[in-house]
């Protein structure tokens, strides 16, 4: 018996001698591997279907994530930013459902975007409040320096052993309702600062900053901060995603707009070797709906429908488009309610509106946010731009040289006064601009608010171009958003013809 024993004792005694080389030489042979799964841009909740095709919806995103985490478990969810404000459903639920769903998504850590702070930061503070997953930020703080909201510079990720560092950075803040609450430090300098605290804290495996800026931004910003491996930033454009190999095993990556797809980053390591492998996974109308989360998205949107009848002012005055499109020829009530919304948003000195984006009028009564969609029914971004005297009266010229056949270009302006003649002819109809009051100065620059519709060419406006922009389309609210807070401050909406345009027989 005793014999048998030591047998037994001898033999596991090299079983345990073979098991370190040979899980080494399993090591070896397959190395450790980490993904990061990253998004942004989630003004809606359910599938947004347009030219663009059928794509994103929180309930695919659920499932498109899922099968990632059945793939490899040691995955992180990172979500880029922007949740609140963009869209009627943003703008009506300032991003409370999003919040709800990412928590049953299972996000990890979450970057602000610019439009997170569209209804003041309370709001923005209430968001974190009810999130499960963590914000962080490494350049907003309030107005004594503290991060904005008590949240994290930076977070270390630990997957597998991989350990990833992780920096926020968000720009434009300049283009949102700031409440003089959060103040936007420089870029570069606090990531340094938050990549130089990530390595005092951890040594890591690799470092990811979660950016809401431009590519060239980012591109300055991996060359300023080598110590930055791969950069998750906003959105450029609806219908594609882009991954930027800035050098040798780091990039810059951006996913599709309206949750229309992910980024995948695979980090693996073998010894001390790290490499990084970012690819795209599609959230469109082929990823099957997760039914936790599509009820819920259906449980807002069909709330949505109720609250669109709910009343934010007074209408003292019919709105008047006009039976005959006056909105196209002349001026109009509606025409000078929506331009000065534009000019009051961004404290411009013009406002400008193209009569043909106005398409309908409003009885008196109760406004709704309803009536704001249907006066404004495009999602038209609200620009802002610097524009010369002589670009001035080049657009209006553009504006009255159809009329004749109810071109949709007229334009309805607040801030000036101009008048026309249409018998003239086209290129010199127009006569007597002022702007507050004052002869237009031709060589002078005004800050003007317009869409980005006609700041882009739309009906001929040709003559922007050289214009300068504050708040370009990426950054700015939507008409109808603007519309809607300008009704709000009003409270009781009591709007007339004054006189702005005049036309000249």
């Amino acid at each position: 018996m005793n014999r048998f024993f030591l047998t037994l004792m001898s033999i596991l005694v090299c079983i345990g001698s073979l098991l370190p080389s040979y899980m080494a030489a399993e090591a070896k042979g397959k190395p450790r591997t980490a993904t990061v799964l990253y998004f942004n841009d989630a003004h809606e909740i359910s599938p947004v279907v347009n030219d663009f095709g059928d794509r994103g919806g929180v309930a695919r995103l659920k499932t498109a994530i899922d099968r990632v985490k059945d793939e490899n478990k040691h995955t992180a969810v990172a979500f880029g930013g922007d949740l609140g404000g963009g869209t009627l459903f943003g703008a009506v639920y300032q991003g409370f459902p999003m919040v709800e769903a990412f928590n049953k998504i299972g996000v990890d850590v979450a970057n602000f975007g610019q439009h997170d702070f569209d209804f003041g930061s309370e709001v923005t503070k209430e968001l974190v409040e009810k999130s499960n997953f963590k914000w962080m930020s490494s350049n907003l703080t309030d107005v004594e320096g503290k991060p904005f909201a008590d949240v994290p510079t930076y977070k270390i990720i630990n997957k597998k052993g991989i350990k990833i560092g992780v920096i926020s950075l968000t720009d434009d803040m300049s283009t949102t309702s700031l409440d003089g609450q959060v103040v936007q430090q420089d870029l570069i300098q606090s990531a340094k600062d938050a990549v130089e605290k990530v390595k005092r804290t951890k040594k890591v495996d690799a470092i990811i900053a979660l950016t809401q800026e431009s590519l060239k931004k980012d591109e300055q910003l991996l060359a300023a901060v080598p110590g930055i491996d791969m950069v998750f930033t906003e959105e450029q454009a609806e219908d594609r995603s882009f991954i930027h190999e800035y050098e040798d095993n780091r990039y810059i990556a951006a996913p599709e707009g309206n949750l229309g797809s992910m980024i995948r980053l695979d980090i693996s390591k073998e010894g001390k070797d790290t490499k990084l492998k970012p690819s795209v996974i599609e959230v469109d109308h082929t990823v099957p709906e997760d039914p936790e989360l599509k009820k819920l998205a259906d449980y807002y949107q069909n709330k949505l429908e109720e609250e669109l009848g709910n009343p934010i002012a007074t209408l003292e005055t019919p709105l008047n488009y006009g039976d005959n499109h006056e909105t196209r020829v002349q001026e109009t009530n509606i025409g000078n309610f929506v331009a000065d919304s534009y000019r009051s948003f961004y404290n411009a000195d013009i406002g400008m509106m193209n009569g043909g984006g106005i398409r309908t009028s409003v009885p008196s009564g109760e406004f709704t946010l309803r009536d704001a969609y249907a006066i404004l029914p495009f999602q038209n971004k609200v620009i802002l731009a610097d524009v010369k005297g002589e670009t001035i009266k080049a657009a209006l010229e553009n504006g009255v040289s159809r009329v004749e056949s109810l071109g949709g270009g007229f334009m309805q302006v607040s801030g000036m006064n101009y008048s026309y003649n249409p018998a003239k002819p086209v290129g010199s109809r127009v006569e007597d601009i002022t702007v507050n009051n004052q002869p237009l100065d031709m060589q002078k620059t005004y800050k003007t608010a317009m869409l980005n519709y006609v700041f882009n060419g739309g009906d001929g406006y040709s003559m922007f171009k050289n214009s300068t922009l504050h708040v370009d389309e990426a950054n700015a609210r939507t008409d109808a958003e603007v519309l809607i807070e300008y009704a709000k401050e009003l409270e009781v909406i009591d709007v007339g013809v004054e006189g702005r345009i005049s036309v000249l027989k």
